[in-house]
């Protein structure tokens, strides 16, 4: 009965929720879609007729390049995550309330600053004059050339994007009992079995989830490619705002746009699909 009850209660609090959903993402996809299926007109938003050249040109090699490099920097970017990540999320998890709560905040508190505030900071770091080879310089080493490459755009998506990694882990951690690693202690694990055999395998869906944030963040990234990165050498975002702004040529941009969305959509299938195969292999266990 009480269940009952409840029912339409959450039906009413998500209604409008899912009525948002419908109207400002559902509709602009469709309308995108519709976009992307029409030749393109240098006059006019697009010209009347269905085509599926949008899409072929897309396995063009300048498109292949660029996916595969909008792809290679976002694998990246994960993997530095993970590697700064897991650990600070293993220390929040286990920390005392007080230095938890200091930790979170420090983590937190960039978020609440704008993007552009801290590429710009990260220029200021960078650059031909910046902090780095300043430093070189007093310690009398050659000036490094780290802006505007491929090394300043992974530092500057690290930068953004770690909170994203750490709070899902942490939450992972957070739920399995300290008891566990006493127990495999006390039955001669050291530290490294420890943590390959019962931390990392009952943390794996926040790693996932993490991942999966970090990811599709970053192959969908803009600003910092397009304030840090090297001009002649751009990522998917980059070009869908030029083919918008600069080309006008709305129908490549909503093939490349929906290409894009769709790579993503099959990332968090294949993240929730793993997840899920990992939960089910550990009730089994």
């Amino acid at each position: 009965m009480n269940v009952g009850r409840t029912r339409p209660v959450w039906a009413f609090l998500t209604g409008p929720y899912a009525l948002f959903l419908l109207v400002l993402l559902l509709v602009p996809f469709a309308n995108i879609a519709v976009y992307s299926l029409h030749p393109y007109s240098p006059t006019k938003v697009f010209l009347p007729g269905l085509t599926f050249d949008n899409y072929r040109k897309i396995f063009d090699l300048y498109y292949i390049r660029l996916f595969g490099r909008t792809l290679r920097l976002g694998l990246i970017t994960t993997a530095v995550c993970v590697v700064l990540g897991y650990p600070l999320a293993y220390w929040l998890a286990r920390a005392r309330p007080r230095w938890q709560a200091m930790g979170l905040f420090l983590l937190i508190m960039p978020l609440m600053v704008s993007a552009v505030i801290r590429i710009f900071g990260w220029i200021v770091i960078l650059g031909r004059k910046g902090l780095v080879n300043q430093a070189l310089a007093a310690l009398a080493l050659e000036p490094v050339k780290i802006l505007y490459s491929d090394t300043a755009v992974v530092i500057g998506l690290v930068n953004i994007f770690v909170p994203f990694m750490v709070l899902p882990v942490m939450a992972a951690i957070e739920r399995i009992s300290p008891n566990l690693e006493e127990a495999a202690h006390n039955l001669g694990a050291n530290w490294y079995q420890m943590f390959r055999r019962v931390i990392l395998p009952l943390s794996l869906p926040g790693l996932i989830s993490g991942c999966l944030l970090v990811y599709s963040l970053s192959i969908s990234a803009f600003v910092t490619p397009a304030l840090m990165g090297n001009p002649r050498e751009r990522m998917v975002a980059q070009q869908i705002y030029d083919e918008v702004l600069v080309s006008f040529n709305w129908p490549g941009a909503a093939s490349l746009s929906l290409a894009l969305v769709l790579l993503t959509a099959a990332l968090m299938f294949g993240a929730l699909f793993a997840t899920r195969h990992t939960g089910r292999h550990e009730k089994v266990s």
